[in-house]
């Protein structure tokens, strides 16, 4: 499939830009020949993304430091007619991805239901689709999709929140417990009919790493630390980043998988 790669740039934090555009800087090995459009959301990663487009010939579009990638997500998917790759800038690329091809509506890595927090079993995770890369072949089909199940939705209140019933999250309290699903149009189509999706397999899960909590990742190591985990355990990983050392960075998804074992819903 001949994919149109775009790139969703997001550093809440200053110390965050480098570990949040770690796609940019291995981007040509992911997807070699490629153009991108780049998604710049907020203003500190504004000057590393400009350089970058400006040096490759890519498509840079800013946006308010209150849009979400969800949101971006649900925009770039309704306005395209061609198959897209929707990319976080935590992304690390170790080969070449553009040879991907599925016939489901789209293809993704996937997080398991889980335990919100350790010790707890009154907030439960629903399991998911992992955002580091979304291979959407048949971007019509799924928004028609999105459509279809959101039809009996109540309309948006707020204009800057258009159609955020689509793409924020969902949750529900239900016998004493609540479950999350966690934002995106992904995660909703997937809850729906697992049957429109396909996980990536190992041979192309080994072609690209994601720097966790890459975003802003000072507030993901107080996070850890709040719900029980090692917050040393991803550091290692984001400090590899911070070099661009992208070796080290090497088995980031598995360790932060495998924090979640003890937490994952049997």
């Amino acid at each position: 499939m001949d994919w149109l790669p775009h790139i969703v740039v997001k550093a809440e934090d200053d110390a965050s830009v480098k570990t949040a555009t770690t796609a940019l800087r291995t981007f040509d090995t992911g997807f070699p020949g490629h153009k991108a459009t780049v998604h710049c959301i907020g203003a500190r990663a504004h000057t590393v993304c400009k350089e970058w487009c400006s040096a490759g010939g890519h498509t840079l579009l800013e946006y308010q430091p209150s849009i979400r990638q969800s949101q971006l997500h649900y925009a770039i998917v309704k306005g395209s007619r061609l198959p897209v790759v929707l990319i976080r800038g935590t992304a690390v690329f170790y080969d070449d991805l553009s040879d991907y091809s599925t016939t489901k509506l789209f293809g993704a890595e996937t997080f398991p239901k889980r335990y919100t927090q350790k010790g707890s079993d009154k907030l439960i995770t629903l399991g998911g689709i992992e955002k580091t890369i979304v291979f959407v072949a048949q971007p019509m089909k799924l928004s028609a999709m999105v459509e279809e199940i959101t039809k009996h939705y109540q309309r948006d209140v707020a204009k800057e929140a258009k159609g955020s019933k689509k793409w924020d999250c969902q949750a529900v309290i239900m016998d004493g417990k609540m479950y999350y699903q966690e934002s995106g149009i992904f995660n909703l189509v997937y809850q729906w009919d697992k049957s429109l999706f396909t996980n990536l397999s190992k041979k192309t899960s080994a072609k690209f790493e994601s720097v966790f909590g890459g975003n802003n990742y000072t507030e993901m190591v107080a996070r850890l630390e709040e719900y029980g985990y090692d917050s040393e355990i991803l550091l290692k990983y984001i400090n590899a980043a911070l070099n661009d050392d992208w070796k080290g960075i090497r088995g980031c998804r598995k360790a932060y998988l495998d924090m979640l074992k003890d937490v994952v819903v049997k």
